[in-house]
């Protein structure tokens, strides 16, 4: 089955908130030392003395991270235990370490409401974190915590921060909350604490929302900002807008109507939620006409304005209609480039920065080349300011690359023609300004355009209609590549069944190119679940006069050991397909060369079920079923459109049972539907499909789905 990743996007708009074997030299593998398995475990944190605690009441509670009571309330109580950083982020925002205890009779699920940080909303959440084998994750349970009665649970407060531009919330200088006590988390909270603040002592510079754009309401209520617009591909046009709220009441500002260059919004996504004294930004999005739009000039809108005197108030409090606002931006001057069938389009925000060059009939395919202008200037030299680059190679040449470093280049997707796109990246900076008080003033632009940069190959192979595709650049993958496509490499694949054979005497691209999509990354011994997990049988890639040697072993996990003369490393895939294991590819590829050879005879015993077939009754079901690059297995790719917008599609990998039935387990299923287009996207899907396909004495084939996807078995003929 060809690998896949599948990622679950999904846009959460509420309203008002947008928010070695026998081969030619046997090698030993080496030896860890034992690592006992067990259960993942909460990350540990400090355990301070907890000072005493406060008389709750409608004032203020102000803790610091540590050794705090911050809340007291039927028999529960939370005392903070230690400032910390988010484990499950490389850029980690600060979290604090909370003890929950449960000393009263029954159970409670403690929740959190009315979050901000550095005098922003913002979201904060109570998490548990797990580690496992290095790993970090958190609860899918993150905006409160159930606790038993008796027991003491130990959690975090962290916080989201709004994805807007000037808004930054990479330091936790003070964290405001309420904090609310129900029965499970779908009911009502019977009690909401007054506001907690957890002080850290570290400095934060107040936001000031009326340099972020154009102030078009400044009254005693608040302070409304539009600032600048964007094109997001899921939205369209947005515009960010922020709100200070000067009253001692709360608000709501929903976008009631707007007009973009003349063009009337249908309906209109976002919204602003404050408290007194904070400020609240996010982005508004439209919908209808206005969505087709790349941008606009002139905008136009109402909004609507709630108060309450409680944040959870706002959904039935007073409400009115503002006068109109409006403001107006510079033209919007897209950049919109095409070079070898290729187009690129870079959004105003960024087109304003850059300068992108397209090369003609470039030697290494170089289609774009994207630097930002400003260091291009001030450098002066070829490279300078350079950010990306994208190009196009024949997969003949990509097979040639893939054998050698890669540093800097990136697979990221292929064309119906197999052609194979790269995006270069400079390893090194190229920021450049004439002095260094330039360099401060607009290291913030150069950050942004690199973090734009990253996106843009996924933006393109989107735009340009074109097929995912990835493959690891590590030791274990050079030498594969080496092996498949490299002329004149003297090297070997055996096991001790037909030992050494030619790897080249068959065509390896599929096997090879099956194992490298996964990739490989260097662990450590005591990263193996067990001391003894690579030893015995095992299949060889060897190269003479190298003294080098990958040997594939099949236990799961995807494990290789590179040995070098006397020095073994351990790779571990970085995923491996659930159905066929990178050890059961690289055999596929041993028994081609194998059969290529006549040492080994070739295997019909599936032959029987493969082919094109279709359901008997209707015919609008198909199958195809093919061989895989795995031994004793095939790949059956099932449709079954449900009407003129949707469909149903399998991905299965079968092997024959004991009674000669083609089985699979841990298959996939989707359901895709399509629209006036013909764009379709992913509504429902699962990774556990399991059933079986029986041949009938006249040929028939029968299709039991264990997860009854059809009302009965069906049939299936040629």
């Amino acid at each position: 089955m060809k690998k896949t990743i599948a990622v679950l996007l999904s846009a959460l708009l509420l309203f008002g908130m947008l928010a070695g074997c026998g081969a030619k030299k046997e090698e030993p593998a080496p030896t860890p030392t034992p690592v006992p398995t067990e259960a993942p475990k909460p990350i540990a944190a400090p355990t301070p003395e907890p000072t005493p605690a406060p008389d709750l009441s409608d004032a203020p509670v102000t803790g610091t991270p540590e050794g705090s009571v911050i809340f007291e309330k039927d028999g529960v109580k939370v005392t903070t235990a230690g400032l910390d950083n988010d484990p499950t982020y490389w850029d980690a925002r600060p979290i604090v370490w909370v003890d929950i205890e449960n000393a009263g009779s029954k159970d409670v699920y403690l929740g959190i409401t009315e979050g901000s940080v550095n005098g922003v909303m913002a979201g904060v959440t109570l998490t548990e974190y797990y580690e496992e084998d290095g790993e970090y994750s958190g609860s899918s349970e993150q905006f409160g915590a159930f606790v038993p009665a008796g027991e003491t649970v130990r959690r975090s407060l962290g916080y989201s921060a709004p994805d807007v531009p000037g808004i930054r919330l990479d330091t936790l200088g003070e964290m405001e909350l309420r904090f609310t006590l129900a029965e499970d988390d779908w009911t009502e909270p019977w009690y909401t604490s007054a506001p907690v603040v957890i002080a850290t002592g570290e400095g934060f510079a107040p936001v000031d929302v009326a340099v972020l754009g154009k102030v078009v309401l400044d009254n005693d209520t608040m302070t409304l900002v539009l600032g600048e617009q964007d094109y997001l591909d899921w939205f369209g046009p947005v515009v960010y807008a922020y709100v200070f709220n000067k009253s001692d009441r709360c608000i709501g500002l929903y976008p009631d109507t707007a007009e973009a260059d003349g063009v009337f919004c249908d309906y209109l996504f976002g919204g602003l939620q404050t408290l007194p004294g904070k400020i609240d930004a996010g982005m508004l999005a439209f919908d209808g006409e206005a969505r087709e739009l790349k941008g606009f000039e002139q905008l136009s809108m109402t909004f609507a304005l709630v108060e309450a005197e409680t944040y959870n108030g706002l959904s039935g409090g007073d409400s009115a209609t503002l006068d109109p606002v409006s403001v107006t931006y510079p033209p919007q001057v897209w950049g919109e480039f095409e070079n070898g069938g290729l187009s690129m389009e870079i959004t105003p925000k960024y087109n304003a920065f850059i300068t992108v060059e397209t090369p003609e009939n470039d030697e290494n395919g170089i289609l774009f080349t994207v630097s930002e202008t400003a260091s291009l200037e001030a450098g002066g030299y070829e490279g300078a300011g350079w950010l990306f680059s994208i190009g196009k190679v024949s997969e003949k040449r990509l097979h040639e690359m893939l054998c050698y470093d890669m540093s800097g280049e990136e697979v990221f997707a292929r064309d119906a023609d197999g052609n194979y796109y790269i995006y270069y990246r400079p390893t090194d900076v190229r920021y450049e300004r004439a002095t260094v008080e330039e360099m401060q003033r607009d290291a913030e632009q150069w950050s942004m355009l690199n973090a734009w940069a990253v996106d843009m190959k996924d933006r393109v192979r989107d735009a340009n209609g074109l097929e995912d595709a990835f493959f690891g650049n590590s030791e274990v993958d050079m030498l594969i590549s080496r092996a498949a496509w490299e002329k004149g490499a003297d090297c070997y694949l055996a096991t001790l069944e037909y030992m050494d054979v030619d790897p080249k005497v068959a065509d390896g691209t599929p096997y090879a190119e099956f194992v490298m999509e996964g990739g490989f990354w260097q662990i450590e011994p005591e990263d193996l679940p067990d001391p003894d997990y690579l030893s015995g049988e095992n299949l060889v890639v060897g190269f003479m006069g190298e003294d080098t040697f990958l040997h594939f072993y099949p236990m799961d996990g995807g494990y290789v050991i590179l040995q070098r003369g006397e020095e073994n490393t351990i790779y571990q895939a970085n995923w491996e397909d659930d159905a066929i294991s990178n050890y059961e590819a690289m055999r596929g590829w041993y028994y081609a060369c194998a059969e290529k050879t006549g040492r080994k005879a070739p295997d019909h015993s599936m032959d029987s079920f493969l082919g094109a077939w279709h359901e008997q009754i209707a015919g609008r079901g198909t199958l195809d079923i093919e061989k895989s690059v795995a031994p004793g297995k095939l790949v059956i790719t099932g449709r079954w459109p449900g009407s003129a917008f949707d469909a149903a599609e399998w991905q299965l990998v079968g092997a024959l049972d004991d009674d000669g039935n083609l089985a699979y387990e841990n298959g996939h299923w989707e359901t895709v539907e399509f629209d006036e287009d013909g764009a379709e996207w992913t509504t429902d899907e699962s990774w556990e499909e399991s059933g079986y396909f029986t041949l009938g004495a006249g040929g028939e084939l029968t299709w039991h789905d264990d997860n009854l996807r059809v009302a009965e078995d069906s049939v299936f003929v040629r």
